[in-house]
């Protein structure tokens, strides 16, 4: 052949190859991590430098062990309530309190942080936190779970119908994730019979989605209808659906699926694209007048592609595969390579950085790319924002917003306070760590404390799919570490 006709053939190759579909071409293609891309090594010791040594602080650890403080100041010290830390100098966050939403997140950041490092000592700190809860913070005469503690005269509080359901998941996440790593079985009872009663006294067949509380009082009512009360059952559902009796599983799929179906039907805008905080009002779901964030439309479409492949149902990952990318483009920042967030009322982005959203969009952002690498160029960037300005350099974890113009923390709340807590921040380096594990293509060790040895075919990477290729234990006092490698991770 005339090399003329073998330049005209590799250009003819070349176009073809250009032409092909940028996400076809990914998802065949064995991927090639950009040029600076943070390592799954950067990931890890984000986790164990950077954010742990803030959990693992004497004034995180409670007196007695696992009676964790839910607001602390920024140095990571306990709150001196005579002089008080100019973080924490306001009304709202001097409320001698403790919450279960904070004491709940910290357990699950122990349990994750032990899941990816195997280091006892993180599961030292879990095991005091779930023995502190279940001790404590159920609700054995009324049902349910005490929402809040009042730390001046030690008592939690006594109004179980003005409870609301996004708080008692929460309660649920760190025992769920406990459950995870251990398969304690007294510990499946709790959670188990508190999820129904969730669902028994806060399912409203009428409405057709969980209610948000069981009636009227302190200014909110009890039938608002809150996109936070059906997605924030979420995580404990999914922690430990795969590991409960054939048919407690079944129920709790079905429930999974019907929340699903509550997300879409009530709170989504094909409009916009995204997912609304409220459906009580026809301007709810108006971005001119409400606005929105990007972290819950975020959260719904990754834990929609966990849903779909765990119930069989395609139409839900279709779903969120089609919608990821109008949001992740839409939260975008080229100018910064980082995420807003949101859509403040009348349409206008929001260019502050807050910590749980920018994690939610990191977190979509690596899922997406295990079927398609072209999703990280914009994680090349967000990922390294993250680790250059949210990241406390000084005292560890991260802050809780970044201001819209320049990359300086804002102010106003502490790195620690009653719904900010260690579970977005190790939840995205436990995000941030599989994903680019697998990325590197080399395998995923995760970390397990079994009360009973594990069936080989039950032991899953967490909330991601893959293939179980050794599992090896050592003695560790009483019990027993599990080390399980995983190959072939997908979402």
């Amino acid at each position: 052949m005339r090399p003329a006709a073998i330049f005209r053939r590799l250009v003819i190759c070349l176009l073809v190859v250009l032409s092909w579909p940028e996400s076809s071409f990914a998802e065949t293609a064995n991927p090639v991590l950009p040029s600076g891309f943070p390592s799954s090594s950067d990931w890890r010791n984000h986790l164990t430098r950077e954010l742990m040594p803030f959990w693992t602080h004497p004034a995180a650890l409670g007196d007695p062990l696992g009676n964790f403080p839910s607001v602390r100041c920024n140095d990571r010290s306990r709150i001196d309530y005579a002089n008080p830390c100019g973080e924490v100098a306001n009304g709202y966050l001097l409320q001698r309190r403790t919450t279960i939403v904070a004491m709940s997140r910290q357990v699950y950041g122990y349990c994750m942080a032990f899941h990816m490092t195997g280091s006892p000592l993180y599961l030292r700190y879990a095991e005091a936190g779930v023995a502190y809860i279940r001790e404590n913070a159920i609700d054995r005469v009324n049902g349910g779970v005490h929402v809040y503690r009042d730390d001046v005269t030690g008592l939690w509080d006594d109004q179980p119908k003005l409870r609301n359901s996004q708080e008692l998941a929460y309660a649920l996440l760190g025992l769920s994730c406990y459950h995870m790593i251990t398969r304690d079985p007294a510990v499946r009872a709790e959670v188990v019979a508190i999820k129904r009663y969730i669902f028994s006294n806060y399912w409203n067949t009428s409405l057709g989605l969980l209610q948000w509380q069981l009636e009227d009082g302190n200014g909110l009512r009890a039938l608002d209808q809150n996109l936070t009360a059906q997605l924030d059952q979420l995580p404990y559902l999914l922690l430990m659906v795969n590991d409960l009796p054939s048919g407690e599983r079944g129920l709790w799929k079905r429930d999974i699926s019907r929340l699903a179906d509550v997300l879409i039907r009530s709170f989504y805008s094909s409009e916009y694209k995204l997912f609304h905080l409220q459906n009580n009002a026809p301007g709810d779901k108006d971005i001119a007048q409400a606005g929105t964030d990007f972290g819950h439309s975020a959260k719904i479409l990754w834990n929609l592609k966990i849903i779909g492949r765990l119930t069989g149902r395609t139409d839900l990952v279709t779903f969120a595969n089609r919608t990821a990318p109008a949001v992740l483009s839409r939260a975008f920042l080229p100018a910064e390579g980082a995420w807003a967030s949101g859509i403040l009322p009348g349409g206008i982005v929001d260019r502050q950085k807050s910590w749980w959203i920018y994690a939610e969009l990191d977190q979509l952002s690596g899922v997406m790319a295990l079927g398609n690498v072209t999703y990280l160029r914009k994680a090349n960037r967000t990922y390294k924002y993250w680790f250059n300005h949210f990241v406390d350099k000084v005292h560890g974890e991260v802050w809780s917003t970044i201001e819209a113009d320049g990359n300086a923390p804002t102010g106003g709340l502490p790195k620690s306070w009653f719904w900010k807590n260690a579970f977005h921040s190790v939840e995205h380096a436990v995000f941030g760590y599989v994903t680019t594990r697998w990325l590197e293509r080399k395998t995923v060790p995760l970390y397990f404390a079994f009360k009973k040895a594990p069936s080989f075919s039950t032991v899953r990477p967490n909330v991601f799919a893959g293939k179980l290729k050794s599992l090896t234990s050592t003695a560790n006092g009483t019990g027993r570490i599990y080390k399980a490698v995983f190959s072939d991770i997908s979402f």
